[in-house]
């Protein structure tokens, strides 16, 4: 349960949110600092200099409106820093002309598309009379300037004449001409509204900007619409409201024509779904189902003429690329062909392989932190072999970046790495390689704005570099977050240590970048100080050392021994298992040592349960499994099969099979769970009978 603070800048719908998603503590910190009772100077000279100002508004019945008012710049100004006064009347039709009266509360929004700056204010109306409208505030604050399009505008010569009477339709379903604004639109407006207290500052209503690429908002039908929900500054002010009030206004601009769709609807938080997570960038989405709207004709005599789109955008997908992910999803396990674009080295013994789609799709753009699998034909091999490879790029839509280790003998006398030193001995710019799409769930905790800690030894730094470039392109780019950032890391010597001028140039010009080295073993010529900070390895001594102990997001990743030496001596501390992340490939797979009381894994549970009946429907085998033949992956091998596969341990999903009938169990949870209606073969079996009585089954695979 959120404990409330009287004091606090937010009301209860948004600190719970904020809770929700583990940002509370650090959001607070901010609001305080930066929510205000008055207008800096700053924001005074901003809105004086506006021709356009976004207002959010509640009608009689309780519905959110979202307005824009307008005129020649100067018809916003603040006698004082407590009161803004608006000397214009609304646009014909608006709604605002009936929700307008002395005491409203209101939520105000200045935008500067051409310098992407932004302005937001909470406040009542003061005083209202046939030429100005005063607002008192109660909060006022900035906003970044993420997914805002730029654009430079222009006034017409009837600005003046903003109020005369010009064409209004009223829709309760979307008309053809209001499709076509809202399925163009790269922004709108939205309102939406909680009363509480009368003397509650922290209530009341508010209007916002959401932006993204023409189509982001989808019209699922003449009543309904779906919006994806970006990163933004986690005040969860719009999100807050609806929460505790389901209600919204939208507000469509057509910048063309002038034309304006106004919507009031009933709004709903969707926090988790399939189309949600594969929708690049969004972290929920938000539906609408139309009440009541408008469509006025020539509302608003500016035109806006288009400059560029906002830099964010570039970490959002579309809904075109949610279908071709569902899709790709439901075919299951699907290979591309890839071209190696760029080889280079990144040390002695890694090498960078950058991979770009051989066809005309479009590359599938994997979370930081994702694997990709891979399948790689070897010479004078009898079959195919199936590897998993971090990619260690930032998602960036345009290649892969898999750094590869050349891995030695285990032991003297045995082989070499097969496909690594495939890699590093045979494969050049030029060549093709066969790759599914990225998988896996170790990647950055995108609600959180923990300051984080990435520890890795070796080649363990191919998904940190990962991470580490995401975090820097959402601090860097937006220029408006401080967010923390350690990268520990451990090699040998300067000979063996990849990535490190590229980690040491990030850090001169991403001052939230904190970075250590640690070496082994140094050859003669590095110099502490200079290719390496410490002598030695990283324990968590070392780590105590770097960083003030404060609620951090953990991110390991190397050998298992180093892996395991940290999370002890993390929980030894009191960090909570939650707050530390990893991923190491291989059986029992797993760091967290605190198996629930009595637990058994399945096969201990089955003893001699059986048989159940198994079709692999492709290949036309049908046989009898009992516990004594292993997994399903196991099962297809001994009858002549040779499904894909890499971890045998349900981390990598390579293996994973549509289920055509019947259910399967795992052995222990997988760390990443497929698709509902398929299976990870490696680690899953048949449910089995109650009894060894029994018969269960049939269990039916596409295989």
């Amino acid at each position: 349960m959120t404990t409330i603070d009287i004091e606090s800048p937010f009301h209860r719908g948004e600190q719970d949110i904020q809770s929700r998603l583990g940002v509370r503590e650090q959001v607070e910190e901010l609001g305080q600092r930066f929510i205000r009772d008055h207008m800096p100077e700053q924001q005074r000279a901003f809105y004086a200099q506006l021709p356009y100002l976004l207002i959010g508004t509640v009608d009689d019945a309780g519905r959110p409106w979202a307005s824009i008012l307008a005129g020649r710049p100067g018809f916003v100004h603040t006698p004082d820093p407590y009161t803004l006064s608006i000397e214009a009347r609304p646009i014909f039709g608006d709604p605002l002309n009936d929700t307008l009266s002395e005491g409203l509360q209101v939520g105000l929004l200045g935008i500067e598309y051409q310098s992407r700056r932004r302005n937001r204010m909470t406040g009542k109306v003061a005083a209202l009379d046939d030429k100005y409208i005063d607002i008192k505030v109660d909060q006022t604050f900035g906003n970044c300037p993420q997914y805002i399009q730029a654009r430079d505008y222009e006034l017409l010569p009837d600005i003046d004449s903003i109020g005369e009477d010009r064409p209004v339709h009223r829709i309760k379903r979307l008309s053809d001409r209001a499709r076509e604004i809202i399925s163009l639109a790269d922004n709108f407006y939205i309102a939406t509204h909680y009363a509480g207290g009368s003397d509650d500052v922290t209530c009341g209503a508010d209007v916002s900007h959401r932006g993204g690429k023409p189509g982001f908002v989808r019209i699922e039908d003449d009543q309904t619409l779906m919006f994806p929900d970006f990163k933004g500054n986690n005040h969860f002010n719009t999100l807050g409201n609806i929460l505790l009030n389901p209600r919204a206004g939208l507000l469509f601009i057509d910048f063309n024509s002038g034309d304006l769709v106004y919507l009031t609807c009933t709004a709903e938080i969707i926090w988790d779904s399939e189309q949600g997570h594969a929708f690049a960038g969004a972290e929920r989405l938000v539906k609408l189902t139309l009440d009541e709207g408008l469509l006025i004709e020539r509302a608003i005599p500016i035109r806006w003429n288009f400059l560029e789109y906002s830099p964010s955008l570039e970490k959002t997908g579309s809904w075109a690329e949610v279908a071709e992910t569902l899709a790709e999803r439901i075919k299951g396990n699907v290979y591309r062909h890839y071209r190696v674009a760029r080889v280079e080295p990144e040390s002695t013994v890694i090498t960078s392989f950058y991979l770009e789609p051989a066809d005309d799709e479009k590359i599938h753009c994997h979370k930081a932190g994702q694997f990709l699998p891979i399948e790689l034909h070897l010479p004078d091999a009898d079959k195919p072999i199936q590897r998993t490879y971090t990619i260690s790029n930032a998602p960036n839509g345009e290649y892969y970046r898999l750094s590869i280790k050349r891995e030695p003998p285990a032991k003297p006398g045995l082989p070499a790495g097969a496909s690594s030193n495939y890699f590093h001995d045979q494969v050049k710019v030029g060549s093709t390689i066969r790759a599914m799409s990225p998988r896996g769930k170790f990647v950055l905790d995108e609600p959180s704005t923990r300051p984080v800690v990435l520890i890795s030894g070796g080649v363990g730094i191919t998904p940190m570099m990962s991470m580490l470039e995401e975090l820097a392109n959402e601090s860097i780019g937006c220029g408006c977050n401080n967010r923390q950032v350690w990268f520990v890391h451990t090699s040998r010597n300067s000979q063996l240590h990849a990535f490190e001028k590229d980690v040491r140039d990030l850090a001169k010009k991403w001052p939230c970048l904190h970075v250590h080295f640690c070496h082994s073993k140094p050859l003669a010529t590095d110099v502490e100080g200079e290719d390496y900070d410490s002598l030695g390895h990283i324990d968590i001594e070392l780590i105590k050392s770097l960083l003030p102990f404060d609620d951090h997001e953990f991110y390991i990743c190397g050998p298992a021994p180093f892996m395991t030496s940290l999370y002890d001596g993390l929980k030894g501390l009191n960090v909570s298992h939650e707050r530390i992340h990893y991923e190491f490939f291989g059986s029992g797979a797993s760091l967290h040592h605190d198996r629930p009381s009595g637990f058994k894994s399945l096969t201990e549970e089955l003893g001699d349960r059986g048989p159940v009946a198994v079709r692999l429907a492709r290949s036309g085998i049908e046989a009898r499994w009992d516990p004594s033949q292993g997994t399903l992956l196991d099962f297809a091998e001994a009858h002549g099969l040779q499904p894909a596969y890499s971890c045998r341990s349900g981390i990598c999903q390579t293996c994973v099979t549509k289920i055509l009938e019947g259910a399967v169990q795992y052995t222990e949870p997988p760390m990443t769970p497929p698709p509902e209606g398929q299976a990870l073969i490696c680690c899953s079996y048949p449910v089995p009978p109650r009894s060894s009585d029994e018969e269960a089954g049939p269990l039916v695979l596409d295989l």
